[in-house]
């Protein structure tokens, strides 16, 4: 009853005019960035920050949750018709989707995928409106020490998700870190890593970083990529076709495997979509219905991939609101968003501002509905926008970000530091090197340190009570065995080399 009467109260959030354009608008934006080549949620975003700051805090959040949503169903459009994903979460739905079309069925693999991913964000949605707010409850009892640890060990995830980069996401989750505490110490008021500078005194603003790194780093490599060259004759044959509508619904334990793996690897901090589906699309080949060989155009793979492509996004709100700690780049930016309007994500955030939550949850559901209801009548001619030079495009985005930067605050020094953060985000990009572990330290980075503080003023400097409190002390071992996994298993390798760890 409480779920239907939270429900009830977040659709009545989403009534003012402004919320109701945003969610529109974000989710039409959120189709087209999925299936324009090399853009993304991630770039249009951050482009998009600056321009919610003068907004509702409800309808920038759901401006960005639609550009957010609506890219996965996007990605999938490109990943059927011309084999190239839109994002990587899609690569999974090409490698069935289009055998299919390439044999006359394409109508048939984009109705499939639009339903998966329409059934996966519903469930995500629900899941949130469940979950939260016990799961919050339980985050209420955290003190200093377990924030701390809960946020350290979130570090530690974010840099094994990265596996053989691991040091470097590690070196950029502490340059993140690092570029928190840049500005005056709140307690002692003394200048830090300032130089004198006057426009660093308030810090270094999270918004042209989050432009520089995800919005000019994409476009200058864009705009210096060669134009890629692929068949688009199956576009003219896009569209939808309601047995196709129905047919995910005969595959249900390729769709439960989606839905749960996608629903459960969506909590878990930069993790992501993309490990989430291909877990699901291999679990899937065991036991499936379908006996037409996967990678050949079998449709459960289909199902599976996009059940757990669009399941994560709930999961990844889940830790934002209840924990304040973003599972990846996109839900830090949008953290972004409840910081800029004085919004603290966390426990408290289901007591002080209850619309917040509830809105959210009311928004994913609405997303879903909107963007499946515009797939169905515009299908054909999004696809032809795959057409785009990527170049121009690059152009396009280049000088959004420049203007995004500067309205963020009407100031120069805000385009300086997205021209700075870009120029690096590039750097980074041509070496390989992971730059979202940086926004993630930045955006975590003022949290960890009051929690710090906090322990370490009522110790006097003792470390003990991270080690004398369970819940802190627990998540200290996990943090630990995650570290020191790689030798343990070489360990077990040497002393009984016939046993896998």
């Amino acid at each position: 009853m409480e779920f239907f009467d939270s429900l009830a109260q977040g659709m009545s959030a989403l009534m003012g005019w402004q919320t109701g354009l945003a969610l529109l608008v974000g989710a039409a934006l959120g189709v087209v960035v999925g299936v324009l080549p090399g853009v993304g949620p991630g770039v249009t975003i951050a482009v998009l920050l600056p321009f919610t700051y003068g907004m509702p805090p409800l309808a920038g959040i759901s401006l960005l949750l639609g550009v957010y949503c609506g890219a996965f169903y996007g990605g999938a459009v490109t990943s059927i018709l011309i084999r190239t994903p839109g994002e990587a979460s899609s690569i999974m739905t090409m490698f069935d989707g289009y055998p299919m079309a390439r044999a006359g069925q394409a109508q048939r693999a984009l109705s499939l995928a639009f339903m998966s991913a329409f059934v996966g964000g519903m469930v995500s949605a629900l899941l949130l409106g469940i979950a939260a707010r016990p799961m919050a409850q339980f985050a209420a009892h955290f003190g200093a020490a377990e924030n701390a640890m809960a946020i350290l060990l979130a570090a530690v995830c974010v840099g094994k998700a990265y596996r053989r980069q691991f040091p470097a996401a590690m070196m950029m989750m502490g340059l993140g870190f690092f570029l928190a505490t840049v500005g005056i110490d709140p307690n002692s008021n003394e200048q830090r890593y300032t130089f004198g500078l006057a426009g660093v005194l308030s810090g270094i603003p999270l918004v042209p970083v989050a432009v520089g790194l995800f919005g000019l780093a994409q476009a200058l490599v864009m705009v210096s990529s060669p134009v890629p060259h692929f068949d688009a004759a199956l576009i003219g044959r896009a569209g939808v076709s309601w047995r196709g509508f129905l047919e995910p619904f005969r595959y249900p334990r390729s769709m439960g495997k989606g839905l749960f793996l996608g629903a459960a690897i969506g909590v878990l901090p930069a993790v992501g979509a993309a490990l989430s589906t291909s877990l699901a699309y291999f679990w899937a080949q065991r036991g499936a219905r379908d006996k037409t060989p996967f990678g050949q155009g079998n449709p459960e793979g289909i199902v599976a991939a996009e059940c757990a492509n669009n399941s994560n996004s709930g999961g990844a709100m889940i830790t934002v609101l209840t924990l304040g700690i973003p599972g990846d780049a996109i839900t830090a930016i949008i953290m972004g968003v409840f910081v800029v309007h004085g919004i603290v994500p966390g426990p408290s955030l289901f007591m002080d501002r209850p619309e917040i939550i509830n809105g959210v949850l009311a928004a994913l559901l609405v997303i879903n509905v909107l963007i499946l209801g515009l797939l169905v009548i515009s299908v054909k001619p999004l696809a032809r926008l795959a057409y785009v030079n990527p170049r121009v495009l690059g152009l396009v985005i280049l000088a959004l970000c420049f203007v995004g930067a500067y309205s963020a605050a009407n100031s120069m020094y805000y385009v300086l530091v997205s021209a700075a953060f870009g120029l690096f985000g590039l750097v980074c990009a041509r070496a390989n090197i992971p730059t979202i572990p940086l926004i993630l330290g930045m955006v975590m980075g003022d949290t960890l340190e009051s929690a710090l503080r906090q322990v370490l003023g009522r110790s006097e400097g003792d470390l003990a009570p991270f080690f004398t409190r369970p819940m802190s002390l627990t998540m200290g071992v996990l943090m630990v065995l995650m570290v020191a996994w790689p030798w343990l298993r070489q360990g077990w390798q040497r002393v009984w080399p016939d046993r896998k760890a």
